[in-house]
């Protein structure tokens, strides 16, 4: 009986030391529960945005050139998005960074701030970077400048007359312009600690394009200012420099035509996570965005008249001012989508996005004439040149509807944990614009009455590389 006690007694004690040694559990550091079990919200690995599952965590990469976060990457599946306060995970990371513990599975794998953090009691330094911003060099070519003809040269009999056989144009139809460089800045500020929403700005600004000429009567001895004449139906010219002593005999001449553009644009944006897909994801931006567009044609010229019987007293002196001005402002809303792509220490990131509102064009008219008496008189102006003419001089100005899409693709490297290099392309069109040729008339009756301004619509885009660094702290 006693053995039998014994041998129950010790059975009893067996399983009651098992037991205890089974319940005990080792205790977490305090802030640090156990990690809960992976929850993949959605198909493949997705959690789309309001489905009530964890996200699972890939690197937050920032959004195009608007968030501008680090560009972590790790080998293995994703961990799981998860408060800040959970016990160490170990993660393999490549780069300068070598293995490390992420103690805060929300930080973008790769991050120099785990270095910095011993043990699990520290869950400050793991946050992902709230800070960023960009500074990119941009090399871009601009819509060429379709312009009339606008300073003709020729044989003396033909006057520079478009249509005559010797009549050359020497500035106006396409005008290819170069590419140019520009600035792109941006800066912004994550809103979480999860890199879930973000504000910000961007402004990008473009050197001023110059198209013209600028010549003489010793270059070319013929010069004209060509149009077409409605009060005899034919091609005429207003001749500047021809030789000899006839009807419209000139010399001495300069002309000078000149052609700029400045383009700016920039907006104030919203970001907001949508999708993560290990180490993809896909950002929604919305905002304000506004754009400027100045557009200048000024066309001078000064002649010698050699013709005593013609329209300018001899010997006197004629300056001749042609100025045309548009001015275009946009103001509207944006919404589009950013991507990452990651692969390594590299990513792949798309901006698509359009703006949508008003732009506000105006265009500015005037012309002016003076001829100087040789002999000491005073001189004489009148307000109006040869295409800036009395009827069309003035300021004018309208309201029309305008989109502007915007494309941006970049190949990023990650140097460290605080900054990438980059290249890509970008690419902005907009849909309605007012350019300063629209202001120059193809029709003129010299004797007055024409011409009358009217706006013309006109599309613009601008195309190039793009070269920067990203920055996140």
């Amino acid at each position: 009986m006693k053995p039998n006690i014994l041998i129950l007694s010790t059975a009893l004690s067996a399983v009651a030391l098992f037991s205890t040694q089974v319940g005990a559990q080792t205790p977490y550091a305090p802030g640090y529960p156990p990690q809960a079990a992976p929850a993949y919200g959605g198909p493949s690995g997705y959690s789309m945005l309001g489905d009530g599952n964890a996200m699972p965590y890939g690197p937050m990469g920032p959004a195009s050139g608007y968030a501008a976060s680090p560009v972590g990457y790790q080998q293995g599946a994703p961990l799981d998005y998860q408060d800040p306060s959970m016990q160490p995970i170990p993660a393999t990371d490549y780069g300068d960074y070598g293995p490390q513990a992420a103690y805060d599975q929300s930080v973008l794998t790769g991050s120099p701030y785990a270095e910095t953090c011993q043990d699990a009691s520290c869950n400050s330094c793991d946050l992902p970077p709230r800070v960023y911003g960009s500074a990119d060099l941009l090399v871009m070519w601009r819509k060429n400048s379709t312009l009339p003809a606008l300073l003709t040269t020729s044989a003396p009999a033909d006057e520079g007359v478009i249509g005559a056989p010797t009549t050359q144009t020497l500035f106006g139809g396409t005008e290819q312009g170069h590419p140019l460089t520009g600035v792109r800045f941006t800066t912004g500020l994550w809103l979480d600690n999860y890199q879930n929403w973000s504000v910000g700005g961007r402004f990008l600004a473009l050197e001023r394009e110059v198209l013209g000429i600028n010549t003489t009567s010793a270059q070319f001895s013929t010069l004209a200012f060509p149009f077409f004449n409605t009060n005899t139906g034919t091609n005429g010219s207003f001749v500047v420099a021809l030789p000899g002593a006839g009807t419209n005999a000139a010399d001495d001449t300069s002309v000078n035509i000149r052609k700029t553009n400045n383009f700016y644009t920039g907006d104030i944006f919203l970001t907001k996570h949508i999708v993560t897909n290990h180490a993809n994801r896909v950002d929604f931006v919305t905002g304000y965005s506004f754009a400027r567009i100045d557009d200048a044609l000024a066309m001078n010229s000064q002649f010698t008249a050699r013709n005593g019987g013609g329209s300018f007293p001899l010997n006197s002196t004629v300056t001749t001012s042609d100025n045309f001005l548009a001015k275009n402002d946009f103001n509207g809303g944006q919404f589009g989508l950013i991507f990452d792509f990651q692969d390594g220490p590299f990513t792949w990131r798309a901006l698509t996005k359009i703006s949508v509102g008003g732009m506000h064009q105006r265009m500015a008219i005037n012309g002016s004439q003076t001829v100087t008496d040789p002999f000491g008189g005073p001189p004489t102006t009148t307000g109006q040149g040869y295409y800036a003419r009395s009827s069309n001089n003035g300021n004018y100005q309208r309201d029309v509807f305008c989109y502007i899409p915007e494309a941006n693709v970049d190949l990023i490297y990650a140097l460290n944990g605080n900054l990438d290099l980059k290249v890509g392309c970008t690419y902005i069109y907009v849909s309605d614009v007012a350019l300063a040729q629209s202001g120059v008339p193809g029709t003129i009756n010299p004797n007055g009455g024409d011409p009358v301004f009217q706006f013309a619509s006109d599309d613009y885009w601008a195309l190039g590389a793009t070269f920067g660094l990203d920055f996140h702290y």
